[in-house]
């Protein structure tokens, strides 16, 4: 059975044209950057911004984009200005924003594979897709800003496989098909909307502690103008349990304690 030259899965078998090398655009993108870093290293020329536009620079060039200025969401024309071309040249590859964002999407999360078969115990593997995701975020942090802006997931294989990977991890506790996909979104879920916030702190001029100084007046105006007895009581303890990632473990906690009580009470057999 063939495998993709980048991260080992295997390949269906070509019943025409010549056999693919790679399972997605993702792994191509990222063995054409392994090729490109190798050819720096040993000093061969590669190609210049303004030529040999593809995919795979166009992707990449969106994703590094966003990366170091931040926005909520790709952008076709500073896209095509970060490559040094016209933006209309980038529609011959990609069909427009909505497109880049999947493929964007899809790189990301095939550079972060779940391993297989993972650790042992549904807990432990739900914890890891989680926390892999997390960290997808905290290097990404427009991607929570990105699904926000849309009622529909992206059709990326990679992004999908995260949660297929967790329908498989409680595939044999007796659960519904349903009840499964329910757990496996719930996962994702939770991780996007607690990692939400991490975007506004990747480009802030200031720290959460700052902002919050800033603005102690009117903090205070606000607790004698409303009967708020329970933010009243607010401290450093209390501060850090409100940062995005103390909230985070704490609700992936609960999230699959939910689930343990939902295993325990199935019907028997």
């Amino acid at each position: 059975m063939p495998t993709c030259r980048t991260c080992g899965r295997e390949l269906p078998s070509a019943t025409r044209g010549r056999p693919a090398k790679y399972c997605s655009r993702a792994c191509r993108a990222r063995a054409y950057r392994e090729r490109v870093a190798e050819k720096q290293q040993a000093g061969e020329p590669t190609d210049s911004p303004g030529t040999a536009l593809s995919v795979d620079r166009i992707v990449r060039a969106g994703i590094d984009l966003i990366d170091r200025e931040g926005g909520a969401g790709p952008s076709m024309r500073r896209t095509a200005a970060e490559l040094g071309v016209g933006v209309m040249s980038l529609y011959r590859y990609v069909s427009g924003k909505e497109e880049l964002g999947r493929l964007m999407i899809d790189t990301v999360f095939g550079e972060h594979p779940l391993p297989e078969p993972g650790p042992a115990g549904w807990r432990a593997k739900l914890e890891l897709s989680a926390r892999n995701e997390w960290q997808i975020y905290r290097e990404h942090p427009w991607i929570p800003q990105l699904f926000a802006l849309t009622t529909r997931p992206p059709i990326a294989p990679q992004l999908m496989s995260y949660t297929d990977w967790r329908i498989r991890a409680v595939d044999d506790l007796g659960l519904e098909f349903p009840t499964m996909v329910r757990i496996a979104i719930m996962v994702s879920t939770h991780t996007q909307s607690s990692a939400y916030p991490l975007a506004v702190e990747q480009f802030a001029h200031d720290t959460r502690e700052e902002w919050l100084g800033a603005r102690s007046g009117r903090i205070q105006e606000a607790f004698t103008s409303s009967p708020l007895p329970m933010i009243a009581q607010f401290g450093a303890d209390a501060f850090e349990a409100s940062q995005p990632h103390s909230i985070f473990e704490f609700g992936l906690r609960c999230l699959l304690d939910g689930v343990e009580k939902i295993i325990s009470d199935r019907p028997a057999g």
